[in-house]
């Protein structure tokens, strides 16, 4: 082990120099020409390094990428990652990456262009030291947006690739020493209510006011919510056009968490019935459900997992893993629904996600390459 981890440390200022080169490519998920071009760059980096690698052309958003060691040999484990950001270009000035003494800022430095690198990091120091396991990274391109733009194309990508192997584990951001053991559902839709416009002065009474409606159903829904369960947030609302007509269309769009596939379907259930429920005589709703996503959840085999982790971080002096379970999701909800036991937020710790402030804390890089590395070691 102790080779394998003098390997980690001496390759971690290349792939340092490799994480802040494609941190510059700054691109959402719809921006499907630079993630493209950054996937040209980590395909020829990873070729370098020795690694397998597979491109999967994607017509709606970039191409995502498969980085292999040891292609064909008995599973170890397969890593998982996304390419793409939140933000739009020049949010982080010029240059858009600044590299401090122990941090470094960009787009997607934690979230989750920091996860790549400690993967590869991993897969490198385990190839040169003659392991002899298939161990497999996904990267793809659209997870900031729930995987709206790859849809069914891309769960079976990432499902398909997850077949055979023992666990997933995503190399999603943490912030200190986290490391998460469960993910909420998500439900996204639209509410479409239609009421009878009218002036507001003359028909006050005879008209039915959309707006009024759908804040009837965004307080109905709100008083569902659960604190530790299920969640209902009305986060968009449109309606109305002139102040003195009253309304007769509003639309609501929706973001749904639930614990659990059986809690996932009671939240199905209420927004039907709540939508369906004319709060104001004489309007309507039509329902439109715009995204899921399955729950990871807790299972025996996942604190098993952890428990195999947390072993490593002992036996080696790699500090510790503090299980969390996050309301947010991730691409490891659709290898857990594919019954591959996973565990995600196992890539580089930082803060600040999501803002033009995101950091890295530069010394997670090597420290959880090692606690991967030593995962599959030991496990071989």
């Amino acid at each position: 082990m102790d080779q394998i981890f003098r390997t980690v440390d001496g390759s971690t200022e290349r792939y340092m120099d490799f994480l802040c080169r494609i941190c510059s490519y700054e691109a959402r998920a719809y921006d499907k020409e630079t993630i493209d071009r950054m996937v040209d760059d980590i395909a020829a980096f990873a070729r370098d390094e020795g690694f397998q690698v597979t491109r999967t052309p994607m017509e709606a958003c970039g191409d995502f990428l498969t980085v292999e060691i040891n292609r064909g040999a008995p599973k170890g484990c397969l890593f998982q990652a996304h390419m793409d950001t939140v933000h739009e270009k020049g949010v982080f000035g010029q240059p858009p990456v600044r590299v401090y003494e122990d941090r470094v800022t960009g787009p997607g430095v934690i979230d989750c262009k920091g996860g790549i690198a400690i993967a590869l990091l991993c897969m490198k120091a385990l190839l040169d030291n003659g392991f002899d396991r298939h161990v497999r990274l996904i990267l793809t391109s659209d997870e900031e947006i729930s995987n709206i733009l790859g849809g069914e194309k891309e769960i079976r990508f990432i499902q398909d690739s997850a077949a055979g192997f023992p666990c997933a584990i995503n190399c999603e951001t943490a912030e200190r020493d986290e490391v998460v053991i469960a993910r909420k559902a998500i439900l996204k839709y639209r509410l479409d209510v239609k009421g009878v416009s009218g002036h507001s002065g003359k028909h006050y009474f005879t008209s039915r006011n959309a707006i009024l409606e759908a804040a009837h159903k965004i307080v109905a829904l709100h008083e569902k919510s659960v604190p530790g369960g299920t969640t209902y947030s009305c986060n968009i609302i449109q309606g109305g056009k002139v102040l003195n007509v009253i309304p007769d269309h509003c639309s609501i769009s929706l973001d749904i968490r639930a614990v659990s596939v059986k809690d996932m379907e009671t939240a199905m259930e209420t927004v039907e019935r709540i939508a369906q429920t004319a709060f104001v005589p004489g309007t309507s709703c039509e329902v439109t459900l715009l995204s899921t996503r399955p729950p990871m959840e807790k299972q025996p085999q996942t604190l098993a997992l952890l428990e195999k982790l947390l072993q490593v971080c002992r036996d080696h002096d790699l500090g510790t893993l503090t299980p969390m379970e996050a309301g947010g999701g991730s691409d490891s909800c659709y290898t857990q629904a594919a019954g591959v036991t996973s565990i995600c937020g196992m890539g580089a710790s930082g803060g600040l996600q999501h803002t033009p402030r995101e950091f890295l804390n530069k010394a997670s890089i090597p420290l959880r390459a090692k606690i991967l590395a030593g995962f599959l070691k030991e496990a071989d």
